[in-house]
């Protein structure tokens, strides 16, 4: 039974997340990055079904901002999506990707060059856009996946421009109740596909904060970590 599930996820996968990117791009030349978004958000909330993720809110749904999360697996920009209508920041190297690059680019996701000393620069315009058109822009602070047992060490860039440029943090914190979803380490990505996703189902708990703003940025991650911490701990309580 688990490995027609799985097989019957990964054809639904492929075919959808194609399908979509396709309708994405073309569908965007005439009506715009909305009509991008409202696609994603559609194959957010599908993909989340096909894999039989049941997501719990937690509070209100998010303000637009500059939202801030924990990251704990690659189901994690299907989960917040579900919820606002978001642009993410990625790699300069994700555009360069076959049908990941594609459907990155048609929902108007920011990229980041490290290489380029002009980055941080076009960074900061670039969020500073997409917020004012009503989009909140979704980061990753710690920089890559954790186990969701706390925070990795935050990457203080970003807290500083939003310090500068008065964009308003939203704090997001997502938890599994299965920790295996955690994809940390040196786990190959199919073995971990296919270890989880021939389950029948799982559940995710996410809950977003109040915007916090601020001048500095220190004191900014310095709210943010707190919250985080407290949030993962209260979502742990509430984990049947």
């Amino acid at each position: 039974m688990g490995a027609i599930l799985l097989f019957f996820r990964s054809i639904v996968f492929i075919v959808l997340t194609l399908g979509c990117t396709l309708v994405a791009l073309i569908g965007g030349i005439p009506f715009g990055h909305r009509w991008a978004l409202g696609t994603q958000r559609f194959w957010s909330v599908v993909m989340l079904w096909v894999f039989g993720v049941k997501v719990v809110l937690h509070g209100k749904k998010p303000q637009v901002g500059l939202m801030m999360s924990n990251h704990q697996s690659y189901l994690d920009i299907w989960l917040i999506p579900k919820y606002a209508i978001t642009v993410f920041v990625a790699k300069a190297e994700v555009k360069k990707m076959p049908l990941v690059g594609w459907g990155a680019s048609s929902v108007n996701t920011v990229y980041v060059d490290r290489n380029d000393k002009e980055s941080r620069q076009k960074t900061k315009k670039a969020i500073s856009d997409r917020i004012r058109k009503g989009r909140s822009v979704i980061i990753f602070p710690e920089g890559t996946t954790g186990d969701g047992n706390g925070l990795l060490p935050l990457k203080p860039g970003m807290f500083f421009n939003a310090a500068e440029e008065g964009f308003p943090i939203v704090p997001c914190a997502i938890l599994y109740e299965n920790p295996d979803l955690a994809w940390v380490g040196d786990d190959p990505i199919g073995a971990h596909f296919a270890r989880n996703f021939s389950k029948l189902s799982t559940t995710a708990h996410i809950v977003f904060g109040e915007p916090m703003t601020g001048s500095d940025g220190e004191e900014l991650m310095e709210r943010y970590r707190l919250w985080m911490l407290n949030a993962l701990e209260e979502l742990k309580e509430k984990r049947v």
